[in-house]
């Protein structure tokens, strides 16, 4: 029984992770988004093996069957496995099946592990400081990417007015930049051009492209980066504070597993109650870090909407898991313009109260530390408005240089001046 039992676990677990690996080689993400799905697939493994234990000399099959049902929705996948076992079924009945099946079982859910392995290997990233230098002296710095905050004619637009959390930020010593722009339109291409001196384009890119994205952006010097949970726009070689929510690859994760399909509600919920926590979380490292400079990407106000009232979201579930969760526009999400406006509303008002609370903390500590808030592209609150993708926030706190920016700041060259004017070496 007990060596049935290791089989059974074994066998549901080179499923599991075999699915997780085949999947990772199709994303850009960091490597180290790999730990928690495996480990979450090795504690639900020995559930799956001892519930197989019930089907008795069947618990092998069972179990990678079991493994199989709750990795992959496709209704194609569950017929074959159904036939499959009916198949085996007769076999055995008639006598033309000889022995245990457990060894071909163990050996196909090899192979499949083989597989995800072969193709995850040249995607390997050791950790690596390859291309980082450090900075001694200078103010602490605090720079927080707001992921798609929408400018303040553009929120005017949809009928929020965000005048008194800039009336706020201006009393904390802030100068708030009306002009802002962005010269992207993507957050991975506004982000190579902030770190890098590379040439870049706003053209579409496949998963190879921004693979080779993510080991361009070298963290800033000095600066150690609080992840944001999407891991492509998670920078490459340098020091890094994991995120403690769901990553977007466990989205798709969960999304695309029997999960997503049987409790999407339930699925949805969690994972929006685990990016709030991550919220507070990354605002919390802007005093708790270690660094002198800090670079927190919070993926807020960007959808999915997360505020709360009475305990309940105020916006529904929309098009997911059918659709990512981190898509943007409300033509994407499937709701209406109204909708979007008033959820983005929302998100606004919340994430200003969150960063003003965090402010006041980190000037509490250090009254002349430099801060600068910003976006890394426009609301795309309306499908039709090219110049709206380009209209970025940007508000900083920059003692001794008042007006920093200019009259006509571009998020790409925020960090250049930073380091020019408050030293990188």
């Amino acid at each position: 029984m007990t060596r049935r039992f290791a089989l059974s676990v074994l066998a549901a677990w080179l499923v599991l992770a075999a699915t997780i690996l085949a999947r990772y080689a199709d994303v850009a993400v960091p490597m180290g988004y790999l730990v928690r799905p495996l480990l979450v697939a090795a504690v639900l493994s020995v559930f799956i093996g001892a519930g197989a234990l019930l089907t008795r000399s069947w618990a092998v099959p069972a179990a990678a069957g079991v493994a199989f049902l709750l990795a992959f929705t496709d209704l194609a996948i569950f017929v074959a496995i159904v036939a499959i076992f009916i198949v085996l079924a007769l076999f055995r009945r008639r006598g033309r099946l000889q022995g245990s099946v457990d060894r071909p079982v163990l050996v196909v859910a090899g192979i499949f592990l083989a597989i995800g392995v072969v193709r995850s290997l040249p995607l390997f990233e050791p950790p690596s400081t390859a291309g980082y230098r450090s900075v001694s002296g200078g103010p602490p710095m605090v720079v927080i990417l707001l992921d798609g905050y929408p400018r303040i004619d553009t929120l005017a637009k949809l009928g929020f007015d965000n005048e008194r959390f800039v009336n706020g930020l201006e009393s904390r010593g802030f100068d708030h930049y009306p002009n802002a722009r962005a010269e992207h339109t993507r957050t991975q291409k506004t982000l190579l051009a902030l770190v890098t001196d590379l040439p870049v384009n706003d053209d579409p890119v496949d998963v190879d492209a921004l693979r080779d994205i993510r080991r361009e952006m070298v963290v800033p010097p000095g600066f150690v980066e609080v992840d944001p949970p999407v891991g492509f726009v998670t920078m490459g070689p340098g020091p890094h504070v994991a995120t403690i929510g769901p990553t977007d690859f466990e989205e798709q994760l969960i999304g695309q597993s029997a999960i997503g399909v049987l409790a999407p509600d339930w699925a949805w919920d969690a994972l929006l109650a685990g990016l709030r926590s991550n919220v507070a979380f990354e605002l919390n490292e802007a005093t708790s870090a270690d660094a002198n400079r800090v670079f927190i990407h919070l993926m807020v106000p960007h959808p999915p909407f997360l505020p709360e009232q009475n305990g309940r979201l105020v916006m529904p579930r929309s098009c997911w898991p059918t659709c990512g969760l981190f898509v943007h526009t409300y033509y994407e999400m499937e709701i209406s313009r109204a909708d979007w406006a008033k959820g983005m509303a929302s998100q606004v008002e919340s994430v200003n109260g969150q960063l003003l609370t965090a402010i006041d903390r980190v000037l509490a500590r250090h009254s002349d530390a430099v801060i600068v808030l910003f976006s890394d592209h426009g609301g795309r609150e309306d499908r039709g408005d090219e110049a709206e993708l380009h209209r970025s926030f940007l508000a900083a706190r920059t003692p001794g240089h008042p007006g920093l920016f200019g009259d006509d700041p571009v998020a790409e060259e925020i960090m250049r001046v930073l380091l020019a004017t408050y030293g990188s070496d």
